[in-house]
């Protein structure tokens, strides 16, 4: 039987990443593995990121953490902003029924965060 689920990702920094996962999105750190970092997404699953994974292209995936209403997401922006991050702007995508946004993370990651309309 199934018992959990990790997304990896390979990254070039573990400090940025307990700094921006940890400290700014506020995940538990579930496991230090030395050359990898296990997140709990509060909840809703793991998320691991690796220094020993080959280079891959950063754009070929995305972190969506989706929130419960469009002010979260509002939230999530400003808290970003004054965090020294620079997301795109929120918007409605009306093709997938969501309001969202982007932004890279200090690894250049893609992070996604939206919520359902």
């Amino acid at each position: 039987m199934l018992k959990d689920m990790i997304h990896f990702y390979r990254v070039e920094s573990l400090d940025a990443v307990r700094a921006f996962y940890g400290d700014i999105l506020g995940f538990r750190l579930d496991k230090d593995q030395t050359q990898c970092l296990i997140y709990d997404a509060k909840g809703t699953g793991k998320i691991g990121f690796c220094l020993h994974f080959p280079k891959a292209p950063v754009n070929q995936s995305c972190i969506t953490l989706v929130y419960e209403s469009k002010a979260a997401v509002d939230d999530m922006y400003q808290h970003m902003l004054a965090h020294g991050f620079k997301p795109e702007q929120p918007s409605v995508n009306d093709a997938f029924g969501i309001y969202h946004f982007f932004m890279r993370d200090p690894n250049r990651l893609l992070v996604e965060c939206q919520v359902f309309l």
